[in-house]
Formats: C-alpha cells, structure tokens, sequence
C-alpha cells in the first residue's frame, strides 16, 4: 500500500468516526485543504460506505417465503431420468435426500441426493462425486418392509 493510499485509508477511517455530517465535512476541509483529488476519493469512498450499510439485513425473500414456497419443483411423486421419489428423507445445507425407485436396469429403492438450486459449484460437485464413489464401494444392508 502506498503511503497516499494509507493516507487516504486513515482520513477515511477518521471521518468515519465523526458524529455529524457537519463535523466530517469541517474534518475533510482542513485535512484535505485545496487537494481536491485526495477530497473526492475520500468523499467517494464515504458514499459507497453509506450505500452499503445495511445491505445484509435486507431479506432476499419476504418473511413469509419458506423452502416449500420456493421454486425448488422436486418433491414426492416427481420423476428425475430413470428414479420417481417417494418421500423426503433428510435436509442438509446443500442437498436434499429422498427414498427414489429407480426403474431401469432394474426396479429397487434407493436414496437419491439432490443438490440444492445455487450449490452447484465445483468444489460441491466435487465433494459430492467423492461421496458417491465412497457409498458405490460399500456393501449396503438390504431390508425388507
């Protein structure tokens, strides 16, 4: 960082701390004085503060919104490719398990792991290929109901 920046890091962070618009106005003239490049850097760098205070507290959905509200379309009764599910069985962060049949090669129950919609990222896609190569190694107690 150079030492302008940390300049202008220091009266940013100064002005900051003022309790009125007033106060940080007064503060911003006498330490910037005539330099009306280092003002307007600072005083770009105080609006895009104000901008973003608050943002996180902004819900994306209303109150109201549940997961079951939501465009997620998978559910009991749905068919995805060769597997029809049968009912919700586990939730987790990133993907939601259900009891599927499967019908093609062969007609069994099975549990199918849909990733949730925004968690397909790489590393997810990943982790979650390792886990189904994990579990296709295993030998899997077969009960019957």
């Amino acid at each position: 960082m150079s030492s302008q920046d940390k300049k202008i890091e220091e009266i940013y962070y100064t002005a900051l701390d003022k309790k009125s618009d007033v106060e940080r106005s007064t503060y911003l003239d006498e330490v910037c004085g005539n330099n009306k490049t280092l003002r307007s850097r600072v005083d770009s760098l105080l609006e895009s503060h104000y901008k973003a205070v608050g943002f996180l507290e902004i819900p994306i959905l209303d109150k109201q919104t549940t997961l079951s509200d939501s465009d997620l379309t998978e559910g009991p009764g749905t068919t995805i490719g060769r597997y029809k599910l049968l009912e919700k069985i586990g939730e987790g962060g990133m993907a939601v398990v259900y009891m599927a049949e499967q019908t093609e090669p062969i007609r069994r129950k099975v549990a199918l792991k849909i990733i949730k919609l925004g968690m397909d990222t790489k590393s997810v896609i990943a982790r979650f290929e390792a886990e189904r190569q994990a579990l296709a190694m295993m030998d899997h107690l077969v009960i019957s109901v």
